[in-house]
Formats: structure tokens, C-alpha cells, sequence
């Protein structure tokens, strides 16, 4: 199986991890983001 189909972002809306800027609410953006990031197992995978 594909390790994408395992990632914690698979049900997430792909617009949270494209911010628009970088103050005001995309701060929290930004922030969410690396919360679901830190809690997938195939994180190595998908940042290489």
C-alpha cells in the first residue's frame, strides 16, 4: 500500500497547508497544519 493512504492529512482540506501569507490567520493556519503533521507516521516519507 502507497504510504499516502496512511498520512494524517489524507481527510484534511489540502487548503490548510497553503497558506495564504504569513500573519493574521495564517499564523493559525500555519500552526494546524503542523499540528497534523506532527501526529503522522509517514511524515519522513512525505517530507523527502
Amino acid at each position: 500500500m502507497d504510504w499516502r493512504h496512511r498520512s494524517a492529512c489524507l481527510d484534511e482540506d489540502p487548503e490548510l497547508f497553503f497558506p495564504i501569507g504569513n500573519t493574521g490567520p495564517a499564523i493559525m493556519q500555519i500552526e494546524e497544519a503542523k499540528v497534523v503533521c506532527r501526529r503522522c507516521d509517514v511524515r519522513e516519507q512525505c517530507l523527502q
